[in-house]
C-alpha cells in the first residue's frame, strides 16, 4: 500500500448518529482502520451544508468535507463540486460514493482521467437500472453506459445486488450488506431505561427503531396497539428515532392520545446509540414498506431479540428467517397475531433471540465487511490483526459514547482562559516521566529501561528549596515496572510529586500498530487504538499510585484531531499536549504553530482546559504583524539552510521553549520576559526523566552536563520567584484559579470513579 493512502467516501445527505449510510460510515471507518492503520477516510458531504455546530461523530474519518455551507441551485451545486474534486481529487486513490450525487457524472469521468478507482454503492432503490430510469428516456443509452465509468459496484440486498448485476460485469458487481457491531449481553441499562419511562420490570415492551415516517410505518404498530393491549394488559411500545415528517408523527400522537395510550406508547426521539433502548426492550417490531437493508433489524438481532418484521422479499428474508429469529408478515391483520405469539411464549422468545444474534454474527460481522471493501478499494495484502488485539465488540462498545465535543488543536473549539489582572505569574514543573532510549535510533518495543527513576533525587534537592512539587507525566514502562513506579510512590507518599499521563503509544499496549515515525505520535494513531492505549495506561496508573490521573500529555506532544474527546470521555480535566510554535510535519506529526501559548478550554462546557508548554518566538521582529516571516524561517527549508540560526543570533527572531534541555538560562529568561510582556500568567517548565542520568538524553551527555543542568533549575527557579515574583504551583492551581477555587480541584480517589 502506498503511504498516507486515502479513499475518498461520498455522501448526499449526512446524519452521522441517525441514518444509515451515516451510522455505517462512522462504525465502519473505525474498523477498516483497525485492519488497514495506514489508510486514511475522508467524507465529502455534496448536499447536507456544513453544522454551524460540530456534528457528534464518533469514527476514525480524518476529515468531513462539506461542498456547502447553505442550500444553492443545482448549477452552482455542479460547478463547487466540479471545482471541489479539480482541487483535491489527487490527494485519494479511490473514491467511494454511497449516494449517485453527480447527476451529470463530469467528477467521474475526472476519476478516470487520473486513474482513480471508482465504487458505487446501492442502499435503499438506487440500483443502477433504477438509477437510469430516473434520467430523461433519450439519455439513458448515455447513461447506461456512463455508469460503466464505475470499477465496482456494492449491493447490500440480494434483490438490489440482482438488478445491478443484470446491468454491469457480473464480476465488479460486489453483494456486501451493511455491518454491525455485537454489543456484550447482559442487559446492563435495561433496569435504567425502564426506570426512566415509568416501565415495570414485569412489562413486555416492543420497540421501533427508525425515522417516524409513512415509509417506516410506525402507525402500524400504533394503531394495532389497542388490540395488543387487550391480550397483553402489560404491554408498552417504545418508538425510537426523529419526526421525519411532522403532519404524519402528528396523526400518530393525535391517535394515542385518542386511545389514552401516552403512557403506553413512548416517544423516545432520536438517540445518538439505540442499544441501550434494545436492551431494554423484549421484541423488535418494524412495518417497512421500503428498505435497501433495514440496518436496525440486525442490530436489534444482535441484541438477541426476537423480530416481527413485513416480510421485503430479497431485502430482509435472508436474515429474518420466519419462524427461525422472527416472524415476517405480509397483511397488516397478521402483525398483531404474530406479535401475541411471541408475547406469550419466553421460551420462543429467547430461542428466536439466540438464533437471531448467532446469524447475525455470521452474516454481518462488522469486521469482516470492513475487509471486504478494503479489498473493493484496491488494497490488496489486508494483514490479520494482532492476536492480542481485542474484540471488535469490545473496541467498538468502548468508543461509541465518544462524540466529537471537544479539540485541542482546532481552534472552533477552544474558549480562552481568563485569569484576574492582579494574579501573580504562575510555574507549574511537568517532568516527563520515561524510559531511557537512544534518541538516534528508530523506536523499538524492547527500549523500557526505567532506572534513571531512581536518579530524581538531585533536582528534588533543588525543588524543595523553592516549594516545587513537580508533576511526573508518567508512560507504560515507569508505572508497570517497579524500578520506576517504587521511587515515585516514595515521592508521591511524601507529598513531594504529582502523577499525570503521558502516552509512548510504541511501548504501551494493545500492540496492534506498525513502529514508525508516524505511529510514535499518539493522534495519528486510529481513534479506537488511540483510547485503548490512553485508557490502557489511565488504568495502569491507577493499579501502581492507587489515584486516577486527570492531568494528560502527549508523547512527543503528538495530539490528534480526537484525542481531546478521549480525554473528556475518560475524565480528564487538564491536556498538555501542545507545543506552541513547533511544527511536527516533516516527521508527519501536528502543527502548533498556529495555537496559543496562553491556556484555554477545549470544550464549550470549559471541563478540559489546555494548558500548553511555555514556548514562544522572541526577538526584535517578533512582533511584525502577520507570521509570513515567521513561516519562511522557521520552514522545512529555512531550517535546512540554517535561516533559524542566523536570525537567532542577530536577535531578530528567537523559538524558544522552557526547559533545560537544549535551551540556555539566559534564553529561558528572555522568553520568560518575552511572555510575561504579552500578558502570559501561567509558564510550563519541562524536561525528561532520563536526563538525570548522563548519557541517557542528549542533552546531558557527562557528569559536567548534569551539574550545570541542575544549576540551570536552581538559577531559574530562583529568577522566577525573585526577580519575576511568581510562584511555583500544582496545575489544579492554575485550573482552580479560573474556576475561583484555588487549589480545590483535587485528585480523584480510585474508588469514587465510575469509568
Amino acid at each position: 500500500m502506498p503511504p498516507r493512502a486515502r479513499v475518498l467516501h461520498i455522501n448526499k445527505l449526512y446524519r452521522p448518529m441517525f441514518t444509515g449510510e451515516g451510522v455505517f460510515l462512522e462504525r465502519c471507518s473505525v474498523f477498516m482502520q483497525m485492519w488497514a492503520p495506514g489508510i486514511e477516510h475522508e467524507l465529502l458531504v455534496t448536499t447536507t451544508p456544513e453544522p454551524i455546530e460540530p456534528q457528534p461523530v464518533c469514527s476514525t474519518l480524518s476529515h468531513i468535507h462539506y461542498l456547502t455551507k447553505r442550500p444553492v441551485g443545482n448549477l452552482r451545486h455542479e460547478l463547487l463540486l466540479v471545482w471541489w474534486f479539480i482541487c483535491n481529487l489527487h490527494r485519494y486513490q479511490t473514491v467511494h460514493v454511497h449516494v449517485h450525487a453527480d447527476w451529470y457524472f463530469l467528477t467521474y469521468i475526472l476519476c478516470k482521467l487520473t486513474r482513480r478507482r471508482l465504487v458505487l454503492s446501492a442502499t435503499l432503490e438506487d440500483s443502477v437500472p433504477v438509477l437510469v430510469t430516473r434520467y430523461r428516456a433519450m439519455l439513458r443509452p448515455l447513461a447506461g453506459r456512463m455508469f460503466r465509468l464505475f470499477d465496482a459496484y456494492v449491493s447490500i440486498s440480494p434483490k438490489l445486488q440482482a438488478e445491478t448485476s443484470a446491468a454491469m460485469p457480473a464480476e465488479k458487481c460486489h453483494l456486501l450488506p451493511c455491518g454491525i457491531t455485537f454489543p456484550p449481553l447482559g442487559h446492563s441499562r435495561r433496569r435504567e431505561i425502564r426506570d426512566r419511562f415509568g416501565i415495570p420490570d414485569d412489562a413486555l415492551v416492543l420497540i421501533f427503531v427508525g425515522g417516524l415516517c409513512k415509509r417506516k410505518d410506525p402507525m402500524l404498530q400504533v394503531r394495532m396497539f389497542p388490540e395488543l393491549l387487550r391480550h397483553r394488559p402489560d404491554l408498552h411500545l417504545l418508538l425510537v428515532g426523529p419526526p421525519l415528517e411532522p403532519d404524519y408523527v402528528q396523526a400518530i400522537r393525535e391517535f394515542i392520545e385518542a386511545e389514552g395510550l401516552e403512557h403506553r406508547v413512548i416517544f423516545v426521539g432520536e438517540v445518538p446509540d439505540p442499544h441501550p433502548y434494545f436492551e431494554a426492550a423484549d421484541i423488535m417490531t418494524f412495518a417497512s414498506h421500503l428498505e435497501g437493508f433495514g440496518t436496525v433489524v440486525p442490530e436489534a438481532m444482535a441484541n438477541a431479540l426476537p423480530v416481527v418484521a413485513r416480510h421485503l422479499p430479497g431485502v430482509n428474508d435472508s436474515f429474518v428467517k420466519d419462524g427461525e429469529t422472527g416472524f415476517l408478515f405480509s397483511r397488516d391483520a397478521e402483525f398483531p397475531e404474530l406479535v401475541l405469539k411471541l408475547a406469550n411464549d419466553a421460551e420462543l422468545r429467547l430461542k428466536f433471540g439466540h438464533a437471531g444474534r448467532e446469524l447475525a454474527r455470521r452474516m454481518f460481522d462488522m469486521r469482516q465487511v470492513a475487509r471486504r471493501y478494503l479489498e473493493i478499494y484496491g488494497f490488496d495484502q489486508i494483514p490479520e490483526p494482532p492476536s492480542a488485539a481485542p474484540s471488535a465488540e469490545a473496541a467498538w462498545e468502548e468508543v461509541i459514547p465518544i462524540k466529537a465535543t471537544c479539540s485541542i488543536i482546532s481552534p472552533r473549539f477552544h474558549t480562552p482562559a481568563r485569569f484576574d489582572a492582579g494574579m501573580r505569574p504562575m510555574l507549574v514543573t511537568m517532568i516527563d516521566a520515561e524510559e531511557a532510549f537512544d534518541w538516534g535510533l528508530p523506536f523499538s518495543r524492547s527500549s523500557i529501561d526505567v532506572t534513571s527513576m531512581g536518579h530524581q533525587g538531585a533536582a528534588h534537592r533543588i525543588f524543595e528549596r523553592y516549594g516545587v512539587v513537580p508533576l511526573y507525566a508518567v508512560d507504560y514502562p515507569v508505572t508497570t515496572q517497579e524500578a520506576g513506579a517504587a521511587p515515585l510512590r516514595e515521592l508521591l507518599q511524601d507529598g513531594l510529586c504529582e502523577i499525570g499521563t503521558q502516552l509512548h503509544p510504541w511501548v504501551t499496549p494493545p500492540y496492534l500498530e506498525d513502529v514508525t515515525a508516524r505511529n510514535s505520535y499518539p493522534g495519528s494513531l486510529p481513534l479506537t487504538l488511540e483510547f485503548e492505549k490512553i485508557r490502557a495506561m489511565t488504568e495502569a496508573i491507577e493499579d501502581a499510585f492507587g489515584l486516577r490521573p486527570q492531568i494528560y500529555r502527549a508523547g512527543r506532544y503528538g495530539a490528534g484531531p480526537r484525542t481531546g474527546d478521549i480525554l473528556k470521555h475518560l475524565g480528564y480535566l487538564v491536556d498538555s499536549s501542545v507545543m506552541p510554535a513547533w511544527s511536527f510535519v516533516g516527521q508527519e506529526g501536528p502543527d502548533y504553530t498556529m495555537l496559543p501559548a496562553k491556556p484555554y478550554w477545549i470544550d464549550p462546557e470549559q471541563t478540559v482546559l489546555e494548558m500548553p508548554g511555555s514556548a514562544a518566538i522572541v526577538g526584535r521582529l517578533s512582533d511584525v504583524r502577520g507570521d509570513v516571516l515567521r513561516r519562511i524561517v522557521f520552514s522545512r527549508l529555512g531550517e535546512r539552510v540554517g535561516i533559524p540560526s542566523v536570525m537567532a543570533r542577530l536577535r531578530c527572531l528567537e523559538r524558544i521553549k522552557l526547559t533545560p534541555e537544549a535551551i540556555t538560562i539566559s534564553e529561558a529568561k528572555r522568553l520568560v520576559r518575552h511572555m510575561l510582556a504579552h500578558d502570559h500568567k501561567v509558564f510550563v517548565l519541562t524536561y525528561h526523566t532520563p536526563s538525570l542520568v548522563p548519557g541517557n538524553t542528549p542533552y546531558v551527555r557527562t557528569q559536567e552536563d548534569l551539574r550545570r543542568f541542575l544549576a540551570w533549575l536552581d538559577e531559574f527557579f530562583d529568577f522566577f520567584t525573585r526577580e519575576v515574583g511568581g510562584s511555583c504551583v500544582s496545575w489544579r492551581d492554575v485550573r482552580g484559579a479560573l474556576l475561583g477555587k484555588p487549589g480545590q480541584t483535587t485528585p480523584a480517589p480510585l474508588e469514587t470513579v465510575a469509568i
